[in-house]
């Protein structure tokens, strides 16, 4: 394996998420790092792959809120791995394996929706407390 650095920047990754990117607890819960491309293999924190392990690799590119984020997902015989970045990084001119690329819309895990349902119903308790029974 080659030690040669070729880009790294700042991820979000989990391995707990397949298929088209989603609000979910995995992503809260996700790993923060520096994701690494070298000439043979990608890193993030102790997450070592090898070129030749990658089965399929495909780059999600979709919003967050209006902000465009691109989520890289990495799937090898025993794994899937998926990485978030922000729209500055690029570190797929790098990678030296195919990848397919998707436009898709954000979903929302059942998780997600509760979450910003409670959100919003608190917001509007706070609202109706402060400002309509005054």
């Amino acid at each position: 394996m080659s030690d040669k650095k070729l880009y790294s920047c700042i991820t979000k990754a989990t391995k707990s998420e397949n298929g088209n990117p989603r609000h979910s607890i995995n992503w809260l819960l996700s790993k923060r790092g520096v994701f690494s491309v070298y000439e043979d293999y990608v890193k993030c924190g102790d997450w070592q792959i090898l070129f030749s392990q990658i089965k399929s690799a495909k780059l999600y590119k979709t919003k967050q809120m209006f902000i465009p984020v691109n989520v890289l997902e990495l799937t090898t015989e025993t794994e899937s791995y998926q990485f978030g970045f922000n729209p500055w990084a690029n570190p797929f001119k790098n990678l030296k394996i195919e990848y397919e690329v998707e436009s898709v819309k954000m979903g929302m895990s059942a998780f997600s929706l509760i979450l910003r349902i409670a959100l919003l119903i608190s917001l509007l308790l706070i609202f109706i407390t402060e400002y309509i029974q005054k």
